[in-house]
C-alpha cells in the first residue's frame, strides 16, 4: 500500500513538537535508500504553505543529501557534510519570507569545525589539554577546533517562484561569495540525475561549488543536454525493429541488419575493414 505525505504526517502528529519531529526525521533518513521515494515527497510537499508542510520540506531536504553522498547532520536546523570536509548550511526559504543573508552568513562562521589533525593532539593526555597547550580552540564538549579545516557555504533552497528574488539578494549582500541557492525543482533533478547517471559525489560536490550565486542554471543545461540525448537514443524494441528479422530465421543477414541501423540512425559501426558513420537523414 502506497502512503502519501499528508497521510505520513498525520502518523508523525504535530512536528513542530521536537519528539514527533525527530521521529519523522529518523523515517526518512532510513528512507534515504530509496531517493525516489523522498523526491515524490519533496515535490508534493513543496505545493502546501503551511508550517507542517515546510517543517515537512527542511527534513526532506536534509535527507536528499544521502544519495547526493552527504552525510546529514541536524545542527542549526540541519547541514549537508561532505567527505571532502566541505559542510552545506541548508536553509529551504519559505513563501516570501525577508532573508538575512548576513545573519546566514553569521551562522556559517559559528559552525564548529573539528579538525582529525586536532582530535589526535590529545591522545594519551586528554584531547581539551593537550589542544590548549597546542594552542588550538576547544569547544563546549572539549573537542579540539581548527576553523581552517573545514570549508563552510549555505544553501538556500527555494521554492521554483522565488529563485530569482533569492538570487538577487544574494547578490546585494553576499560579498564573500560562500551563499547559494537552488530551486526544489533544480534539486530533484540533481538528484535523478546522480542516480541515473551515476554521478559521483565529487561531480555533484563540483556543480554545488562552481555555481554561484545560482545552481539552477548549470543543471538546467545538463537536463536540457540529457533530454536530447535520451530523445536521439533509440529504445530497445526500436533497435529489434531496424533490425528486424535478423538473428530470427528472417532473409536479412546480420550485415545487412547493421548497414540499416547505420542508415537511419547516427552510429559509428567498427570492423575489420575500418570505421564508417552515416548521418541521419534528413
Amino acid at each position: 500500500m502506497k502512503v502519501d505525505l499528508d497521510q505520513i504526517l498525520a502518523l508523525a502528529g504535530d512536528l513542530s513538537d521536537e519528539g514527533n519531529r525527530g521521529r519523522f526525521r529518523r523515517f526518512l533518513l532510513d528512507s534515504a535508500k530509496d531517493p525516489d521515494a523522498i523526491m515524490e515527497l519533496l515535490a508534493s510537499a513543496v505545493l502546501v504553505s503551511d508550517l507542517e508542510h515546510e517543517i515537512a520540506v527542511q527534513d526532506l531536504v536534509l535527507s536528499l543529501g544521502i544519495p547526493l553522498g552527504f552525510e546529514p547532520g541536524p545542527s542549526f536546523g540541519g547541514h549537508w557534510k561532505s567527505p571532502s570536509g566541505v559542510i552545506f548550511i541548508l536553509k529551504p526559504v519559505a513563501g516570501d519570507e525577508p532573508l538575512d543573508i548576513a545573519a546566514l552568513v553569521g551562522r556559517r562562521e559559528s559552525l564548529p569545525r573539528t579538525s582529525a589533525a586536532a582530535s589526535t593532539a590529545g591522545e594519551g593526555t586528554g584531547e581539551a589539554e593537550a589542544a590548549e597547550k597546542e594552542g588550538l580552540k576547544v569547544d563546549e564538549d572539549g573537542r579540539a577546533l581548527d576553523e581552517e579545516e573545514l570549508s563552510v557555504l549555505v544553501l538556500l533552497v527555494a521554492k521554483d517562484s522565488e529563485t530569482l528574488r533569492v538570487e538577487e539578494a544574494i547578490l546585494e549582500e553576499d560579498e564573500s561569495g560562500q551563499v547559494r541557492t537552488i530551486s526544489t525543482s533544480a534539486l530533484l533533478a540533481l538528484t535523478k540525475m546522480a542516480r541515473e547517471y551515476r554521478l559521483t559525489h565529487g561531480d555533484v560536490l563540483l556543480l554545488l561549488l562552481a555555481s554561484a550565486p545560482s545552481v539552477d542554471p548549470i543543471i538546467d543545461l545538463l537536463a536540457r543536454v540529457v533530454s536530447r540525448c535520451e530523445a536521439e537514443t533509440p529504445t530497445l524494441e526500436e533497435i529489434a525493429t531496424i533490425l528486424g528479422p535478423s538473428g530470427r530465421g528472417g532473409e536479412a543477414g546480420p550485415g545487412e541488419a547493421l548497414q540499416d541501423l547505420i542508415d537511419q540512425s547516427r552510429y559509428y559501426a567498427f570492423g575489420s575493414r575500418g570505421a564508417g558513420r552515416r548521418e541521419t537523414r534528413r
